[in-house]
């Protein structure tokens, strides 16, 4: 008897062990490891907040968006709509709030990476990012 409840606890924790692997963001793996000066005049952008730039970098390069005095955030521009086959790359649009597939139109929060609206399933890839705002220094990486 002990037995046979111990197989059916096993049979019933199945789906939840293997149930969720086909919904896992697919994002192909690239090193990144990037320092950035923002006092550099082509990243003056990252000086407000709310002020982003692309930087190459990534699958399809990086959007690095200031969020506030002491964060920064950066995403991966591949779309995530079909991955890892993406058709597109994500373009910041003219709010600065958006960034906008330009393949499939998936629009995304440039504030979180979130989908606000289109067909993919999945926010940006956001990478992690380490900013002094006393020095300027901001590190990129995964």
């Amino acid at each position: 008897m002990k037995n046979l409840i111990s197989y059916l606890q096993l049979v019933l924790m199945l789906p939840l062990i293997f149930g969720c692997r086909g919904n896992q963001n697919q994002m192909p793996y690239v090193p990144v490891d990037i320092y950035i000066n923002t006092s550099l005049p082509a990243y003056s952008n990252l000086n407000i907040i709310g002020g982003w730039v692309y930087v190459t970098g990534g699958n399809d390069g990086i959007i690095v968006y200031r969020q506030s005095y002491e964060t920064v955030v950066a995403y991966e521009r591949k779309c995530t709509f079909e991955l890892p086959n993406s058709c597109g790359y994500g373009v910041v649009d003219s709010t600065n709030f958006i960034v906008e597939c330009d393949c499939d139109g998936t629009k995304y929060s440039i504030f979180d990476g979130t989908v606000l609206e289109g067909p993919a399933p999945y926010a940006l890839y956001q990478y992690r990012t380490s900013y002094d705002p006393n020095s300027g220094q901001l590190h990129i990486s995964n």
